[in-house]
C-alpha cells in the first residue's frame, strides 16, 4: 500500500497538504496545551489534580475531532487518487481536489451520520441521510472511496456500492503496522530527551510530538490507500 500511494503524485501530494493542516492544528493545540500547563502552576500546583487535568482531556478531545476532521477531505483526496490509479487512470492534484469538492455534500452527511451516534442521531439524521443499520458490516471503510469515485451526488448510491465490496482481511495489519512504527519512533526519540540536557529534552519531547503527528497521518493516508484500492478492484462492482 505505501507503494501504491506514492507511485500516485496526487496521493503524496493530498497526504503532504493534509499533513502541513493537521500539524497546523495540533501545534495550535500544543501551544495551548502549554499555556494552560502554565497557567495551572501558577494558580496552584494542585490544580494539575483536579481541574487542570480534566480541561487537559476536554482539550485532548478537542484537538483530536478538530484533526479528523481536518484530514478527512484530505483522506478522501488519497482515495480518489489511488482509486483512479487502481483502475488504469490518472490524477492530477487539482483535479483530484476539484473532485472532493464536487462530492462534499455526500462526504459531510457521511460524516453526519458516523457522528451521530445514540440520541444524537435523532437530532442530526434526517431522511436524506443513510442510516448506520443501511451499511453492511464491515463495508463503512469503503464508502468514502465509493463517494468519490462513482457517487459524487448521492450518498445512499455510494453506500450501496460499498455494501457490494466483500470485507478483505489486511486492514488492520496496515493500520497496526503504522501504529507501531510510530510508537517505536516517539519512544526512541522521547527516551533521547530525558537522558540529555533540559534544552534538548524540551527540543525531544516538541520532535516527539511532530513525529507522532506525522506517523498518524501516514498511517491514515496508506489505511486510505488500501480502502481505495480495495473498492477499485472489486470484482463483485
Amino acid at each position: 500500500m505505501v507503494r501504491a500511494l506514492l507511485r500516485s503524485r496526487a496521493a503524496v501530494g493530498c497526504t503532504l497538504l493534509g499533513a502541513a493542516a493537521v500539524g497546523a492544528v495540533a501545534a495550535i493545540g500544543w501551544q495551548l496545551a502549554m499555556v494552560l500547563h502554565a497557567s495551572a502552576v501558577s494558580v496552584h500546583p494542585l490544580f494539575l489534580g483536579g481541574l487542570g487535568r480534566l480541561l487537559y482531556l476536554v482539550l485532548l478531545v478537542v484537538v483530536a475531532a478538530l484533526v479528523s476532521l481536518v484530514w478527512y477531505p484530505f483522506g478522501a483526496g488519497v482515495a480518489y487518487a489511488v482509486g483512479r490509479q487502481a483502475r488504469g487512470g490518472t490524477a492530477t492534484l487539482g483535479g483530484t481536489l476539484a473532485a472532493v469538492r464536487n462530492a462534499a455534500v455526500p462526504l459531510a452527511r457521511w460524516l453526519k451520520t458516523r457522528v451521530a451516534v445514540g440520541p444524537l442521531a435523532e437530532y442530526v439524521v434526517s431522511e436524506d441521510d443513510v442510516a448506520p443499520n443501511e451499511i453492511v458490516v464491515g463495508c463503512e471503510a469503503f464508502v468514502v472511496p465509493a463517494v468519490v469515485l462513482d457517487s459524487p451526488t448521492s450518498l445512499a448510491r455510494g453506500v450501496d456500492r460499498a455494501n457490494r465490496v466483500p470485507p478483505e482481511p489486511g486492514r488492520e495489519r496496515v493500520v497496526f503496522g503504522g501504529l507501531a512504527v510510530t510508537v517505536l519512533l516517539v519512544v526512541a526519540v522521547a527516551a533521547g530527551g530525558v537522558l540529555s540536557t533540559p534544552l534538548s529534552a524540551s527540543l525531544a519531547v516538541s520532535l516527539s510530538v511532530a513525529l507522532a503527528v506525522l506517523g498518524l497521518v501516514a498511517t491514515v493516508a496508506i489505511d486510505a490507500a488500501w480502502r481505495a484500492r480495495a473498492y477499485a478492484t472489486a470484482e463483485s462492482l
